[in-house]
Formats: C-alpha cells, sequence, structure tokens
C-alpha cells in the first residue's frame, strides 16, 4: 500500500489568499518559504566555497572556474543576507552577528555592490583590493598606442575566510527561525484543519515529485524522510 503523499503549500497559500480570515494561514506559508529559500541560497554559498577548496591544487581549475564559483559565493550569500526585494522577504539570518562579523558582512555587502554585481567605487577591503584598472599610454619606438591593463582577482582568501565564518553563523540562525516557523504553521494547520476551504485547497494542491523534478534519483530521494537535503533540479537550456 502506497502511503504517501504530499500538498503542493505554495498553491494552496495561492488559492487561499483571498479569504482574509486565512491571511495568518497563508503568511505562515509565505513566511517559511522564506526561510526555506534563504536556507537554499546559503547552502549554494556554502557550496560554491567548497568546490573552490576541492580544486584548489588543481592550477588550471582554478583559473578556469574559481571566479564563477566565488562570484556565485557572493551572490548567493548576499541575496540571502543583503539585498531588498519584494518576492523574498529577509528572515534574520545576521541577526545574532557580533560586531566584528557585522563588519565583515558589510564588507561582502561592499565587494558586491560595488565590484561584483555593479561597477562603483568600494569603501572595505575586499572590494579595494578587487580590482585594478589603469589606463596606460605605452610608447614604442615612434609609436605611442593606450593600453588597458587590468588586474582582477579570481578570488580573494580573505574574504572566503570571511564568507565561512558570516554563512556558519547565518545558516544556524536560519535553521532557528525555519524550525520556530515550522512549529507556528503545524499549530496553524490543527486550527484550520476542519475548514472546508483549507480542505479543499489541500486536496486540489498534490505535489508530485517526479511531475515537479523529472524521472529519476532527485524524485526518488524525495520521499525519504532520513535525509535533510533539499530536492531541486539543474536544468541546461530551455524549459
Amino acid at each position: 500500500m502506497n502511503n504517501r503523499y504530499a500538498f503542493d503549500l505554495t498553491q494552496v497559500k495561492d488559492s487561499l489568499k483571498a479569504h482574509d480570515d486565512l491571511a495568518d494561514y497563508c503568511d505562515a506559508i509565505d513566511r517559511l518559504g522564506f526561510v526555506l529559500s534563504t536556507l537554499a541560497e546559503l547552502q549554494d554559498a556554502t557550496m560554491a566555497l567548497d568546490a573552490i577548496a576541492e580544486i584548489h591544487t588543481d592550477p588550471e581549475a582554478l583559473q578556469i572556474v574559481s571566479a564563477a564559483l566565488m562570484t556565485h559565493a557572493i551572490m548567493a550569500y548576499c541575496r540571502a543576507t543583503h539585498s531588498s526585494g519584494k518576492g523574498r522577504k529577509k528572515v534574520g539570518a545576521t541577526k545574532k552577528y557580533t560586531p566584528d562579523q557585522e563588519k565583515k558582512h558589510k564588507g561582502i555587502a561592499d565587494l558586491r555592490d560595488q565590484v561584483i554585481a555593479h561597477y562603483g567605487t568600494p569603501t572595505h577591503r575586499h572590494g579595494l583590493k578587487w580590482l585594478d584598472e589603469r589606463l596606460v599610454v605605452k610608447i614604442v619606438d615612434e609609436a605611442e598606442l593606450y593600453a588597458f591593463s587590468r588586474n582582477r582577482a579570481n578570488y580573494l582568501a580573505a574574504a572566503i575566510a570571511d564568507l565561512r565564518e558570516l554563512l556558519a553563523v547565518a545558516t544556524t540562525t536560519a535553521e532557528e527561525v525555519m524550525e520556530e516557523r515550522s512549529r507556528f504553521l503545524n499549530a496553524l494547520n490543527l486550527k484550520h484543519i476542519g475548514d472546508k476551504r483549507v480542505v479543499d485547497a489541500l486536496s486540489a494542491s498534490p505535489f508530485d515529485p517526479y511531475a515537479f523534478h523529472g524521472v529519476g534519483q532527485m524524485a526518488d530521494a524525495f520521499w525519504d524522510i532520513t535525509q535533510k537535503k533539499r530536492s531541486e533540479t539543474l536544468r541546461n537550456g530551455d524549459w
């Protein structure tokens, strides 16, 4: 007997959001989704730094992909802790930072804002060391030419060390928030379990991991309740 099933709470929330008296339930779904999405970003950043460490002894691989990995780590971390947008509210992952860690966080944010994502004027140490560009005039015999010389880091060991420290604290804090919000949503599930609108919305929102991820190991692993790894499919090309 197959006794496993799942519900798409994102779809449930969308179908119930017009009911003002269920706003607390819809908000709780959103809030838990925000922290889980934030945790995924923090995990992305950590995995990118792990990948840099793994290829550290391979000079060719380091030259080819380390810059992309470092950029991904910085962008993922800042999406989780720094960027402000309407799509996902912050969950307080940085609220337990010490004053020194706050300073390091500002340094990473400055690197993202002024160097990685935009061309600006960095003010913190990582950004100041990341990029040096010079317009040069060179004279060879009687020929005068302008040249552009650029010195850009693939990654900085000091920035990686700061990111590692910040990610450890932010991830632990976000996990604590996740547990708190999970308990709150569980309580609301019990509160509204007799509401026909909620029951109907759940019934109309089954989640099929095979339809979502496609047939394969990821969909199979979705049902393993002993593993905490998020279920995720990475796509190439059009979709």
